[in-house]
């Protein structure tokens, strides 16, 4: 891949930008509108697309909770979306475990917007490679996220996409 390829693709990629839990449907799910839905979040970040034998494998795991009479919520779309998002850098336990440890001290939704906005500001930043990943004010929750985070959008074939 040419240089400019290569800008070109880390610009397109900077520009995506994950839903917030107020962007996620309303309304219940069932488990191919699920699969649509978070492909289309997902997709533009050239993240492995969903099936139902993966869903049902989180559930079975108790990664994700179990669905209601097979109607997924905003709560499982936003379970999904994370573990989608980690799995390809994380086992599964350690995603379970980041899931749980961030409601811990808040609701859903609102680990869940943190969660975006931090991804979301660093995706921006992946055309301004000065910014800074670590601020002085950031807490030890923040800092994990952070690092997870630049592990899931950093780029790890800079050298040989670049001719």
């Amino acid at each position: 891949m040419a240089e400019t390829d290569f800008n070109t693709w880390l610009s397109e990629l900077a520009a995506v930008r994950l839903p917030k839990w107020h962007e996620l449907p309303e309304f219940d799910l069932y488990m191919d509108q699920v699969i649509t839905e978070t492909d289309r979040y997902l997709r533009p970040l050239g993240i492995e697309p969903l099936t139902k034998s993966m869903i049902n494998s989180y559930v079975k795991r108790k990664i994700v909770h179990h669905p209601d009479k097979k109607h997924y919520t905003r709560t499982h779309l936003a379970e999904i979306v994370i573990v989608s998002l980690f799995k390809a850098v994380f086992p599964l336990e350690a995603i379970h475990a980041g899931i749980q440890q961030a409601v811990i001290t808040t609701n859903a939704q609102t680990a869940y917007d943190r969660f975006i906005e931090l991804s979301n500001t660093e995706l921006a930043s992946l055309v301004q490679p000065t910014t800074a990943l670590f601020s002085a004010t950031d807490s030890a929750e923040v800092l994990t996220q952070k690092a997870a985070i630049r592990a899931i959008f950093i780029p790890d074939h800079h050298s040989t996409c670049i001719a």
